[in-house]
C-alpha cells in the first residue's frame, strides 16, 4: 500500500496521461490505416470507372448468337485499351484486373472474360458478400489475404458493355507498401512512448511538489502547534483551490480551539474561585465553632451557616452538570408540543412569593396562547432563570412586566423590569459563564453566574433566540423568540 497521497497522485497523473497517450495513439494509428486504405479504396474505384466507360464502347459477346463464345475481335481490343489504362491509372502500383462474365445466382467460378498478366494462373476471389454487394451498390471492397504472400485490397464492381450485358470487373492491389508504412508509423510510436512517459513522470513529480509544497507546510506547522500554544496559524495561499479553502478552513479551526482553551481556562478558574468561598466560610465557621465550648444555640447558628454554604455550593455543581449535559447532549430530552403560557405561570406561581416580599409590582401586559415543540422542564428552568434574574436585580417597590405574543408563526417572551440595569459595554459578556458585573452581586443575592448561560443554552436547544438590552438605572429586557407549532 502507498501511504503518500502525493505519490498516489504522481502515480494517477502519470497513469491518467500515459492512459491517453495510448489511446490517442490508438486512435491515431487506426485512423490512419482507414485513411490509407479508403484511399486505395477510391483509387480503384476511379480507376474501375475508368475500364467501366472503355467497356461500354465495346461488343463483347456475338450479337447474333448469345450462346457462342464473346467475340474475339471485341475482346482483344478491349484488353488493349485495358492495358493502356491500367498503366496510366496505376502507373505506381501494380494492379491486378479481372472481367467475369455475370450470372443470375452467385458461383464462386464464373467464367473469366479477361484478365492482367499479373495474375498468371490466379483468379481474384468473389465472394458471396460481394456479389450481393454490387447487385444494389456501386462497388465492394474487401482484402484477401492467402491469394499471393501478400495482402491485397479487391474492389469489384458491376459494368456494362455496349448492348447492356452485366459483367462484374475486379481490380486488386497490394497492401504491402501500406503495412510497410503502418509499421514504421507503429514503431516510431512504440519509440516515442517510453520518451513520452520519462517526460510524464518528470512533469508529474515537479507538478506535484509544487501543489503539494503548502501541505508540507501546513504539516510542518502544525507539529507545532500545542494546547500550550495555539497562536499559531497557517500561511494563507493567495489561491483560492481546495489548499487555500484547507488552510483558512484549519486557521479557523484553531482560533476556535484557542478561544475554547481560553474559555475552559477561565472557566476552571470561574469554578475554583466560586467553590473557594462557600468552602473557606465552612471551614472558618467550623473552626469558629469548635475553638471553644459553646451553648447550644450558637453551635446550631454554625450549623445553620455551614448549611448555606452547602447549599449554595450544591446549587453551583447542579447547575454545573446541568451545563455540562446540555453541552454534550447527555441530557435525556423528550421534546413534545409545549404550551408556553402554561410553563410561565407555572414559575410564576412558584416565584410570586418573592417578589412579594420584595413588594414588587408584577404586571402582565399580554399573555397568548402559544405551543411549541420542547422539553418542559428545561423551558421551565430557563423562565425561573430570567425571573430570578429579574426579582434579584430589582430593588424593592420596583416593577417587573411579562408578556407572551405569538406572532404568526413564532412566539416572543418578555420580561422587563426597573431594576438597576446593566452597562452596555458588558451586555455582550452576560451570558458567559460565572460572568457578574459586579462580583459583591453574588454575596447580596447568592447567585452562582450561571442562571444566564443555562437559559441561553435552553433557549438554544428549542431552536430560539434571546437578547437583551438595558439602561443602567433604568432597567433590563429580555426578549426571547420560539417558533411556533401551527395552530
Amino acid at each position: 500500500m502507498i501511504k503518500s497521497i502525493r505519490l498516489q497522485f504522481t502515480l494517477w497523473y502519470i497513469g491518467s496521461l500515459s492512459l491517453l497517450a495510448l489511446i490517442f495513439g490508438g486512435i491515431a494509428f487506426v485512423s490512419f490505416q482507414s485513411v490509407l486504405v479508403d484511399n486505395l479504396d477510391q483509387m480503384l474505384y476511379n480507376g474501375g470507372k475508368i475500364l467501366a466507360d472503355g467497356l461500354a464502347e465495346y461488343r463483347l459477346q456475338n450479337a447474333h448468337d448469345p450462346q457462342s463464345l464473346y467475340d474475339a475481335e471485341e475482346k482483344a481490343f478491349w484488353i488493349d485499351e485495358m492495358d493502356e489504362e491500367i498503366h496510366e491509372i496505376f502507373y505506381i502500383n501494380e494492379a491486378y484486373i479481372q472481367l467475369l462474365a455475370a450470372a443470375e445466382a452467385y458461383a464462386p467460378n464464373l467464367p473469366i472474360i479477361s484478365k492482367t498478366a499479373t495474375l498468371n494462373d490466379q483468379r481474384l476471389p468473389l465472394s458471396p458478400q460481394a456479389y450481393r454487394a454490387i447487385q444494389d451498390a456501386d462497388y465492394h471492397a474487401e482484402t484477401v489475404k492467402h491469394l499471393f504472400t501478400f495482402p491485397l485490397r479487391v474492389l469489384s464492381l458491376q459494368v456494362h458493355d455496349m448492348d447492356g450485358r452485366p459483367y462484374i470487373l475486379q481490380l486488386g492491389i497490394s497492401l504491402q507498401d501500406t503495412h510497410t508504412t503502418l509499421r514504421h508509423l507503429l514503431s516510431i510510436l512504440s519509440a516515442l512512448f517510453p520518451s513520452l512517459l520519462v517526460i510524464l513522470s518528470l512533469l508529474g513529480y515537479v507538478f506535484m511538489k509544487r501543489v503539494f509544497s503548502p501541505v508540507k507546510r501546513m504539516v510542518a506547522l502544525t507539529k507545532q502547534i500545542t494546547a500550550e500554544d495555539l497562536s499559531h496559524r497557517l500561511d494563507p495561499t493567495a489561491s483560492r483551490d481546495e489548499i487555500g479553502e484547507l488552510a483558512a478552513t484549519l486557521n479557523d479551526m484553531i482560533a476556535r480551539l484557542e478561544q475554547s482553551f481560553q474559555q475552559i481556562t477561565q472557566f476552571s478558574g470561574n469554578v475554583a474561585h466560586e467553590l473557594k468561598t462557600p468552602l473557606a466560610e465552612l471551614k472558618c465557621n467550623a473552626e469558629v465553632a469548635l475553638r471553644h465550648d459553646r451553648p447550644p444555640e450558637e453551635y446550631r447558628a454554625a450549623l445553620q451557616h455551614v448549611i448555606a454554604d452547602v447549599e449554595q455550593l450544591q446549587t453551583v455543581v447542579e447547575d454545573l452538570l446541568l451545563l455540562a449535559k446540555l453541552d454534550t447532549q447527555a441530557l435525556s430530552l423528550k421534546f413534545a408540543p409545549v404550551e408556553l403560557n402554561e410553563v410561565f405561570f407555572e414559575a410564576f406561581e412558584a416565584l410570586h412569593p418573592r417578589a412579594a416580599q420584595k413588594h414588587l409590582a408584577v404586571h402582565f401586559e399580554e399573555i397568548d396562547a402559544a405551543s411549541i415543540h420542547g422539553e418542559q422542564r428545561l423551558l421551565l428552568r430557563a423562565f425561573t432563570n430570567l425571573m430570578l434574574n429579574a426579582i434579584q436585580y430589582t430593588p424593592a417597590g420596583g416593577e417587573i412586566r411579562f408578556a407572551l405574543r405569538r406572532h404568526a408563526e413564532e412566539a416572543m417572551f418578555t420580561i422587563s423590569d426597573t431594576g438597576i440595569g446593566i452597562p452596555a459595554e458588558v451586555l455582550p459578556a452576560i451570558f458567559d459563564r460565572f460572568y457578574r458585573v459586579e462580583q459583591s452581586r453574588s454575596h447580596e443575592t447568592g447567585g452562582s453566574g450561571l442562571g444566564l448561560s443555562i437559559a441561553q443554552k435552553i433557549v438554544e436547544i428549542h431552536h430560539g433566540t434571546i437578547t437583551v438590552s438595558s439602561i443602567v438605572n433604568a432597567g433590563t429586557i429580555f426578549n426571547l423568540k420560539f417558533p411556533c407549532l401551527p395552530q
